[in-house]
């Protein structure tokens, strides 16, 4: 019989996302992996046991602690590890606060919209030598580790990711924004001031996606439409459409192209990698490579048959258990080399998203991302 003791988790944050962080944890705790201790939301409705049932089928509270009061909890209740999942422009402390408590973090992304505070807490996790990751649990898809596997001995030249949606396509949140000033109908993700632009709220995905397969990000240069003030909404400003280069350290260059219309209610997307002799594709069957691999050059053009290669798949997981699986196999082993993304790591794909906002300012420009994080020339948009 095991004698590890299950790992004491609490959630800051019951909303969409936070909710299903719980419910990934609740299957965990049926296994004896973790223990569910604390709950902790701003508003009592979001912590009553009928609301999450709504979610979560089977659940409980039971003895679970449930509070408002984020420090209070954090001073009071013994946990190993803190799920963070809240707005990223209403941080205050929190995540700083728990890596001086010597607590290990999974903070869902994007971290901050503010440089300076997710610096902060980079340093105070790594200082306290807490094991921290993000939120990007695409990574932990088999149709991105597949692609991952295939891509390991090519040179990636460059990659295209496109996501057409709409305004209205987020399902309404849990925080009451209209109590904080924010839309009143609760989908901050919207909202350029409480999300930080698409791009930062959502396209951090597709960034971090092209980072888990071509290496870190070294430059950006970003153009937005920006949304006519005619046309917004319960608070809805977000831009209309978004066209995003980056600039890999290995050479590679990465397009994001995304758009947030109103009234389309309609959702496409596109993602392709070109690496220096082929194309890799995700389509409806999967995923596919094309590429030649007869005599070269051959005696005549190949068949798309011949050229189209559909790449194995273990079997799909939940990708937001499996994070949580990876997160607390660390945790117990003290390795965070199982994780698939650090806190650290994490940084590159954020401050490349928040880079492309700080690019549509100045028109355009090319910005290094060592510089934003360093020179005195851009205090201004590091600063909360």
């Amino acid at each position: 019989m095991s004698t590890i003791q299950p790992i004491r988790v609490g959630i800051v944050g019951l909303g969409q996302r936070g909710l299903q962080h719980l419910k990934a944890l609740w299957t965990l705790q049926q296994e004896g992996i973790v223990h569910i201790t604390a709950l902790v939301d701003t508003y009592l409705d979001n912590l009553t046991e009928n609301k999450i049932r709504q979610h979560i089928d089977g659940f409980q509270l039971g003895h679970i602690h449930t509070s408002t009061d984020f420090f209070q909890t954090l001073k009071s209740i013994p946990l190993d590890a803190i799920y963070f999942a809240i707005p990223p422009s209403i941080h205050k402390g929190e995540i700083v606060s728990s890596a001086q408590a010597g607590i290990h973090i999974f903070a869902e992304k994007p971290m901050s919209l503010y440089l300076n505070e997710v610096i902060e807490m980079e340093q105070e996790i790594a200082s306290h030598g807490v094991i921290a990751t993000v939120g990007f649990q695409q990574r932990y898809d088999s149709r991105y580790e597949s692609a991952l596997q295939f891509l390991r001995d090519k040179e990636i030249v460059m990659i295209s990711m496109i996501m057409n949606s709409t305004l209205e396509g987020h399902s309404v949140k849990h925080t009451h924004t209209e109590k904080q000033g924010g839309p009143v109908n609760r989908i901050w993700t919207s909202n350029y001031q409480w999300s930080g632009s698409t791009v930062v709220e959502a396209g951090i995905h597709q960034v971090d996606l092209m980072r888990y397969w071509a290496g870190d990000i070294a430059w950006v240069e970003a153009n937005y439409v920006e949304r006519d003030s005619s046309d917004i909404v319960d608070g809805g400003d977000n831009p209309y459409a978004y066209q995003v280069t980056f600039g890999f350290a290995s050479g590679a260059i990465g397009n994001l192209i995304l758009s947030r219309l109103r009234k389309v209610f309609y959702t496409d997307s596109y993602n392709s990698i070109l690496w220096t002799h082929g194309h890799l594709k995700f389509e409806p069957e999967g995923v596919v490579a094309y590429h030649y691999e007869g005599p070269y050059p051959p005696a005549q053009p190949p068949s798309q048959e011949e050229t189209r290669h559909l790449l194995p798949l273990a079997d799909q997981r939940n990708a937001t258990e499996e994070i949580s699986r990876a997160f607390v196999q660390a945790i117990t082993t003290g390795n965070a080399k199982v994780l698939k993304s650090t806190f650290s790591s994490g940084m590159n794909s954020l401050v490349a998203v928040l880079g492309a906002n700080l690019s549509h300012q100045l028109k355009g420009r090319r910005i290094y991302l060592e510089e934003l994080l360093t020179d005195s020339e851009f205090e201004w948009f590091r600063k909360k």
